[in-house]
């Protein structure tokens, strides 16, 4: 159990949820045809969740001093997991993974799939590099872990649909890519806010700890808002006609996004940004579960 908290199951859990829907509702609701089997895509949802897992398992690896100053309850290594065997652990997942992309990089035909090779291989050194170095420094790791979970969506997706084919199939993908990106870089900062102490302790340099909690506030805000604009754009310009959609997004994602806004200009404590990283990753959930409403189009 205690490895399962390591490697963050439910996070996992999340992108194998997501890979379900691309794949059995999304893609099905354009009526495009996959360019890739179930048993090949099952094998690259592995490859993306070993790749993950890994990453969180270095990231826990270098945040035991952080951890044990924000987050001591939740300490796992050293704790109740050595050293030796997270690090075990964090090489068999990516070495899983890598060896995966590999496989699936020599016997899948199609010209995309490069695309999404070379982001599963070099995922792992991104993620390494972000734990020792970059999530130290300013905007730049909460740019890239961001990123990297855009990018597992849009591997998701790729992978199964031709651009040229179905063009709207891949613009759709490519919108729940970036707007994933940005709710997760929203919930990286938030992260940043909820944990300045213990990053204050060890002489980071976040956003929060260079600009202070009420300006950093200002830009979560900022974010939000031009999440809520980008959404609004993209479906009024484009899905103006899929009446479920429009009223799943106003009410399941847009309204929780306008009232988490309001609450990032109020907050203050520890408690209040646990409070509004829990109510963003709900709408990454709800946002993710809006591809269900495309079945019934």
């Amino acid at each position: 159990m205690h490895i399962l908290e390591l490697i963050r199951w439910k996070n996992l859990l999340m992108l194998v949820f997501s890979s379900a829907l691309i794949r059995f509702a999304l893609i099905p609701g354009f009526g495009a045809n996959t360019q890739m089997d179930l048993l090949a895509y099952t094998l690259l949802v592995i490859s993306i969740i070993c790749i993950a897992a890994g990453g969180n398992i270095v990231n826990d690896f270098f945040d035991i001093t952080t951890d044990s100053i924000n987050k001591p309850d939740r300490l796992l290594i050293d704790r109740v997991i050595s050293r030796q065997t997270a690090l075990q652990l964090y090489f068999m997942v990516n070495a899983i993974g890598v060896g995966l992309a590999f496989y699936l990089f020599l016997t899948q035909a199609f010209e995309q799939f490069g695309l999404v090779f070379y982001i599963l291989v070099f995922s792992p050194l991104l993620l390494a590099a972000y734990s020792i170095w970059l999530k130290r420094l300013a905007l730049i790791g909460n740019v890239l872990v961001s990123l990297l979970v855009g990018l597992s969506l849009f591997c998701m997706g790729t992978a199964l649909v031709n651009e040229d084919r179905y063009p709207v199939a891949f613009f759709t993908i490519c919108v729940y890519s970036c707007l994933a990106f940005l709710l997760n870089l929203c919930r990286e900062l938030i992260k940043d806010l909820e944990d300045i102490r213990g990053d204050n302790f060890c002489n980071m340099t976040t956003l929060p700890i260079l600009i202070g909690k009420k300006r950093c506030n200002y830009i979560v805000f900022g974010l939000l808002t031009f999440i809520i604009l980008v959404l609004l754009s993209v479906v009024m310009s484009y899905f103006l006609t899929l009446n479920l959609l429009i009223f799943y997004v106003f009410v399941f994602i847009l309204l929780p996004l306008i009232l988490i806004s309001k609450q990032v200009l109020d907050a203050s404590s520890e408690n209040h940004y646990k409070k509004i990283s829990l109510h963003l990753k709900l709408v990454f959930l709800t946002g993710i579960c809006s591809m269900l409403t495309f079945l019934i189009l």
